[in-house]
């Protein structure tokens, strides 16, 4: 009987699965493994018990051993973050003092240091504390923050695990947005993955659109989607779902490289360690266990929830592009109800600087009855083309007043639109936006300025150069002009730099204390200006094709260039004699085919790249504070950002224009962006961006 009853569940699971109606058992997909139930304990009191008030110090390896539970001001209590930095330093600090003691001395007979000691077990000794005195780690509770995303699943998950099962994978994969983002549509990292997927743009683009107008990672549905075939690709790959879960977070490539040493994932826990696979990519597969057990399970954690609910809706296909104001005023609809039906739609479109582009599948309320239809966009109010981007790149000797003559534009209006300060202060090099014709430019309201840090001894000046500005009375000038191309001919470039990547040499360690240094807070630069040239540097005939030659900004790779100009980057290899595998340097000259587009339409692309950078940031952190630092043998612009600062590489250059970040020297002064989280961005928690498969090529 026993046999028979095991032939009949496999006969109905075997039926089940030909007719795609039975997923994977939950048990046999997401095994809770020995070796990390103390780190799935750990995330389950995290988004449970402990709120954004508390956090737990603890050790970043064994995640069993937690020191102390420290109190934290509300996040929007004044001068919270500053206060909450300096308690969690403060405790860091108090452990690993205490453990370096117990490296020396593992017998130290105080109370706290034996209390300490036991948290090890009675087998530790010197080493022990000595290697556990560097793993001193602080976790702000999430229990607050975890509620807020349950309350917004609602309104996702039924539908998100609809799609899923469309997939073949496991629904139970809809419980990872509360690892990623707590289900915040609007959550954005420092470093470029957006909404409640987190999908960085690389690995975004393979399966959606994202542009400067359309931004699809943010529509949560359309993201799903997304997310369920990149997570299958990874669970066909790796072949089993934690291997697949943690690739989502550390990339398919590395787990598999992991995989091909280790074998399986508790092994690969274990022993695995590589210069990206750290604390992140290590907890992920337990975060999201614990995730799932305490979404899954709420009304063990929490009160009653009153979950947000779905908005029942239909879409129109746009035949032509059209105003997003005048869709509002066709459909009844007010605006903000519009871009919170349609959140990838950004910026530019909600505010009038695009158009809402030709092919959108524009969400609308459902109507009230079954037989009402919506009435059809009349042909009036589409447009028969995309709104351009209007931008210039500042010359030596311009002003904003000689720029705004030049371009056709109010001054009051150029100033609004680039947020420049009182005096109108620009820079060689920076990009302004130029308003357009027809466009209706309202002053912005200024960010919070950034704490200017005061040094310790004598005021040092600022690294900036002196501000240039538009005078009062000017002459007319002559219109400033950028310098004419040469005659098409073979251009021979000269050899790429390649310090951007290279480090200083470090034939020893030297800690850099940050200084404090004033500077004038006019100097601070705007978030509206792109600190970036993105205009070719001249125009060539190379093999009897029109081709531009530019020089390599911050953020840009071989694949934006192909993207832009419509091939292959594989014909831009060629075009430069670049082999495969060779990355680029920042300001290196590369030469780009132009015979798919135009050298307008490139440089916009450009353009608009940089910018939308810039606009999702700004739109989620701002800086709080300006820090110097003073450059150490072995730094790079690269190694500053990644490895010491944890900022994007874009923002070290817009808070240096004037400093050549690929050839830093010993003691060249850099002004750190200290960040910190808006109100807009404080409701999501992101863990860790999904690492791209195939990144763009850099």
């Amino acid at each position: 009987m026993k046999r028979l009853s095991l032939n009949l569940s496999a006969i109905l699971i075997f039926i089940g699965i030909q007719l795609g109606l039975v997923l994977p058992l939950a048990a046999e997909s997401f095994p809770r493994y020995e070796a990390i139930q103390p780190n799935v304990s750990f995330w389950e009191k995290i988004y449970s018990e402990y709120p954004t008030t508390r956090a737990v110090v603890h050790d970043s390896k064994d995640l069993g051993i937690v020191y102390e539970v420290i109190a934290l001001k509300p996040h929007d209590a004044p001068g919270a973050r500053k206060i909450n930095r300096k308690r969690m330093k403060r405790a860091r600090a108090t452990y690993q003092g205490l453990l370096k003691r117990l490296a020396a001395d593992p017998h130290l007979q105080d109370p706290e240091a034996r209390r300490v000691a036991a948290l090890f077990g009675p087998g530790a000794g010197a080493k022990a504390f000595g290697r556990a005195r560097h793993r001193v780690r602080c976790q702000i509770g999430q229990k607050d923050r975890f509620r807020a995303g349950l309350i917004r699943s609602g309104a996702y998950l039924d539908e998100i695990r609809t799609i899923l099962q469309s997939y073949g994978v496991p629904q139970d994969l809809a419980y990872l947005p509360h690892v990623e983002s707590s289900f915040n549509p609007k959550a954005y990292s420092k470093f470029g993955a957006a909404g409640i997927w987190q999908f960085t743009r690389s690995t975004g683009k393979r399966f959606m659109r994202v542009g400067y107008e359309v931004d699809e990672r943010r529509d949560p549905i359309i993201a799903t989607h997304a997310a369920a075939r990149l997570l299958k690709e990874n669970h066909e790959r790796l072949g089993s779902w934690p291997l697949a879960i943690t690739a989502y977070n550390h990339g398919a490539s590395g787990v598999a490289r992991a995989k091909r040493k280790y074998g399986d994932y508790p092994s690969i826990f274990r022993s695995y360690r590589s210069r990206t696979f750290k604390f992140a990519s290590r907890n992920f597969y337990a975060e999201f266990l614990a995730a799932r057990q305490v979404a899954a399970n709420h009304q063990q954690y929490f009160d009653t929830l009153t979950m947000d609910q779905p908005v029942p809706s239909r879409t129109v296909t746009l035949a032509g592009y059209a105003r997003f104001s005048d869709l509002c005023a066709h459909f009844a609809i007010e605006p903000q109800a519009l871009q919170s039906m349609n959140p990838a739609l950004r910026p530019p479109v909600i505010n009038g600087q695009k158009y809402v582009p030709k092919g959108y599948h524009l969400r609308l309320p459902a109507p009230d009855g079954s037989d009402v239809l919506l009435a059809a966009i009349p042909a009036s109010l589409y447009l028969s083309a995309q709104k351009p981007s209007r931008f210039y790149t500042v010359q030596r000797g311009d002003t904003a007043g000689k720029i705004a003559r030049a371009n056709g534009v109010r001054l009051a209006d150029l100033i609004a639109v680039n947020n420049l300060n009182r005096r109108a202060t620009i820079y060689p090099r920076q990009t302004l936006r130029i308003p357009l014709p027809d466009e209706t430019v309202a002053a912005k309201t200024p960010p919070p300025k950034p704490t200017l840090m005061a040094d310790r001894g004598a005021a040092s000046p600022s690294p900036t150069p002196p501000p240039e500005r538009a005078p009062a009375q000017e002459p007319a000038p002559t219109p400033p002009k950028r310098p004419e191309p040469p005659a098409a001919a073979a251009v021979e470039l000269p050899r790429p730099m390649a310090a951007s990547i290279v480090p200083l040499p470090a034939p020893e360690r030297i800690e850099a204390p940050v200084e404090k240094t004033p500077i004038s807070a006019a100097q601070a630069p705007s978030a509206e200006i792109v600190a970036a040239d993105v205009h070719f540097e001249r125009m060539a005939t190379i093999q009897d094709r029109p081709a531009g030659i530019l020089q390599v900004e911050v953020e840009e790779t071989l694949g934006h260039y192909a993207e832009w100009a419509g091939v292959r980057t594989q014909a831009i290899r060629r075009l430069n004699e670049l082999p495969y595998g060779r990355t680029l340097h920042l300001h290196q000259k590369v030469k780009i085919p132009l015979h798919r587009t135009t050298q307008a339409a490139f440089e916009e692309h450009r353009y608009e790249f940089h910018k939308r950078l810039q606009e999702d940031f700004f739109a989620v952190y701002r800086v709080s504070e300006l820090e110097t630092y003073r450059v150490q043998r072995g730094d790079s612009y690269w190694t500053l950002c990644r490895n010491k600062f944890d900022i994007p590489m874009w923002l070290l250059k817009h808070y240096n224009a004037d400093i050549d970040l690929a050839n830093l020297q010993f003691r060249q002064k850099l002004m750190i962006p200290v960040i910190e989280k808006t109100d807009a961005g404080d409701p999501g928690t992101v863990a860790a961006d999904p690492v791209a498969e195939t990144p763009d090529e850099s």
